[in-house]
């Protein structure tokens, strides 16, 4: 409901849950399922109705218009739950009824509630993210999730006839913090796009119209690749594309995702800037990939010069997913320094590029990322100590690199056609057989 499945990742309130529908809902309607997604419509010249449009073959998005909702910022958007809700009942009254309500987040579970009560149709729940999660392991610079949150969550869960998690760890909170009935939980972990994430080649073929790919205006997913820009033969870093060439490559680092605490990227500067300062002539460099409010993108501005490492420092925006790819093939290791994550799909992303994850040892990482397999985890987030889990992959780049073929390995364990697969099971389950969402 807050954010339109086909919006930009990075940018404003876009992220992985994004990926994650748009790419089910693909899969889906490649097995032969009807998919309607549903998403707020912030046109603010209109004010009632269902605008739809057809993204996809056999998937729709419903732009549902709700009075005084097209401005409101994400915290207000709890009071037009409802609301939203009860436009799509009155959408259906003229429209073919779906079988099963999937809401994704809990602001669409409270409308999704709304749709099964008055549609006589089951309800299945994804978070995506919890507010009870979240709340155990904010920092001291993150907002903590309002109660009001948490209660629905709690609610919502004991209501849904499945809720949906990434991962066992991701399973057990929600049986411990929103007492779920663990045999209504089912762990599905999310897939890769191996037509945009992949390790760079010179040569890609045409990507096909397969389940799962996304769609860019004007963008082919296949097409001519640059030369894998790996370490050469004495294991030395990668250069990457726009970074400085005098002297060596710097080993560098990309973190990719919307700017907010709960991802980390002031982590990232102050480990710079301890690294830096005890290892003057260590090269390296760090990318920052994402959108974030102009507060928090100046506090990360302030910081690098404060840290005295703005030069080596680069803000790239928020990038179209094959920009975004290209970029993981480039660089030595991707970060996600994130206080928590349901599973973290970036992370996944970025070793079906080749390229091996630092990334917290927390929820849903530990899943995403084999330690010393496929990239290292790191214990909480202090500074410091990703200064030194920095400075021993710069140190040792051919044995960081090393872990480059696991990290593709792993990543294609996970497949947008088996995530489908086990949702459409679960839609069965609920609803009887049928291929309707």
């Amino acid at each position: 409901m807050h954010t339109s499945p086909v919006d930009q990742p990075g940018s404003g309130d876009a992220g992985g849950m994004n990926v994650y529908v748009w790419h089910l809902a693909r899969a889906l309607a490649h097995a032969g399922w009807l998919v309607d997604m549903a998403t707020l419509d912030r046109d603010p010249s209109r004010s009632t109705g269902v605008r739809t449009t057809r993204v996809a073959p056999g998937v729709r998005l419903l732009a549902v218009s709700v009075p005084g909702a097209a401005g409101a910022r994400k915290e207000e958007l709890p009071r037009f739950a409802a609301p939203f809700g009860r436009a799509l009942v009155e959408h259906y009254d003229d429209a073919a009824a779906p079988r099963v309500a999937h809401a994704h987040y809990w602001l669409s579970g409270i409308a999704g509630e709304v749709v099964a009560h008055a549609l006589g149709i089951p309800l299945l729940l994804t978070l995506h993210t919890s507010a009870a999660a979240k709340n155990l392991r904010a920092g001291p610079d993150e907002p903590l999730e309002p109660r009001e949150r948490e209660d629905a969550e709690r609610q919502l869960v004991a209501r849904a006839c499945r809720t949906v998690v990434n991962t066992p760890a991701e399973r057990r909170q929600a049986v411990e913090l929103s007492r779920a009935d663990p045999a209504r939980v089912l762990v599905i972990p999310p897939g890769v796009d191996p037509t945009v994430f992949h390790p760079p080649r010179t040569e890609a073929p045409e990507a096909p119209d397969a389940p799962g790919a996304p769609r860019t205006s004007g963008t082919r997913t296949g097409g001519p690749r640059p030369a894998r820009r790996g370490p050469a033969v004495d294991g030395s870093p990668r250069p990457v594309a726009g970074a400085p060439q005098q002297g060596p490559a710097p080993f560098t680092v990309l973190c990719a995702g919307r700017m907010q605490p709960l991802k980390g990227q002031h982590v990232l500067i102050r480990a710079l800037g301890q690294l830096h300062r005890e290892h003057p002539d260590a090269p390296v460099r760090l990318l920052l990939a994402g959108a974030g409010s102009p507060e928090f993108l100046q506090r990360l501005h302030e910081l690098a010069r404060e840290q005295e490492v703005a030069g080596a420092v680069e803000f790239r925006g928020s990038l179209p997913r094959p920009e975004l790819a290209r970029l993981m093939g480039e660089v030595d290791a991707v970060a996600v320094p994130s206080s928590s994550e349901t599973f973290g799909l970036v992370a996944v992303e970025a070793q079906a590029c080749g390229t091996p994850v630092l990334a917290t040892d927390v929820d849903g990482l530990r899943h995403a990322v084999r330690d010393g397999e496929t990239g290292r985890l790191v214990p909480g987030r202090d500074p410091a100590v990703w200064a030194e889990v920095l400075h021993r992959a710069a140190r040792e780049p051919a044995a960081w690199r090393g872990m480059s073929h696991a990290a593709v390995r792993r990543a294609r364990e996970l497949t947008w056609d088996d995530v489908a697969a086990a949702h459409a099971a679960a839609y069965r389950a609920c609803a009887g057989d049928g291929p309707t969402a």
